[in-house]
């Protein structure tokens, strides 16, 4: 049974752009993220693991495009499958990661893909290491990470030297070149901003997988 969730209300901007985080939600509290353009009503749900019923009606009147997965581990997709239903909205993650997911992908995700809502647009940014496929949206300054960049640090990468040498290169190649204001919404925990974390990549190579 699904219970009440307050969302978070985390950008409403005066292009139309809404964003919206349903805040430690399941048992590994991961951050849900809605986000909206006032004038259409079209939408994109990013990482709808679990609560689907909370979800549905925190996006209510609202037309979801996608449901979008950053990537293949289950706390991020657990209960897609009833949220698609209660959506009727198609399921995509990057390629990668697809043979992960709980569903069969509607829709695979590519490096740099246009996704459209309204006037605005989410780019994909493919940032490998986490999981093969993991996948960083971006619109203009708002940035949702998944688990790729936390405050204070990378996603796990299970010590393999591979995968952190992977994610190290993600972060100072293709997020880390991204403005200092570029606001970060992880999976999991609080939002940070590019330019907290971008001074202390040296330290995270330094401390190692």
């Amino acid at each position: 049974m699904s219970v009440s969730v307050p969302v978070e209300q985390l950008a409403d901007e005066p292009d139309g752009l809404l964003i919206r985080c349903l805040r430690d939600i399941g048992p590994y509290k991961n951050n849900i993220f809605l986000v909206s353009d006032s004038g259409t009503g079209e939408a994109y749900v990013i990482d709808g693991g679990y609560e689907p019923d909370a979800i549905a009606a925190a996006v209510a009147g609202l037309t979801v495009k996608a449901i979008l997965i950053t990537h293949g581990h289950r706390d991020h997709h657990e209960n897609v499958a009833t949220l698609k239903g209660l959506l009727h909205a198609p399921v995509a993650i990057g390629m990668d990661d697809a043979a992960q997911l709980s569903v069969d992908p509607d829709f695979l995700i590519v490096d740099q893909q246009s996704l459209g809502f309204g006037p605005h647009t989410l780019h994909a940014i493919h940032t490998p290491g986490h999981t093969p496929g993991s996948t960083c949206f971006l619109y203009r300054t708002h940035l949702f990470t998944g688990d790729t960049l936390f405050p204070g640090g990378p996603g796990n990468t299970q010590n393999d030297p591979v995968r952190f040498e992977r994610i190290i290169s993600s972060l100072r190649d293709r997020l880390f070149v991204l403005p200092d204001e570029t606001a970060v919404y992880p999976g999991h925990g609080r939002d940070t901003t590019i330019g907290a974390e971008r001074p202390h990549l040296d330290e995270w190579i330094a401390r190692g997988w």
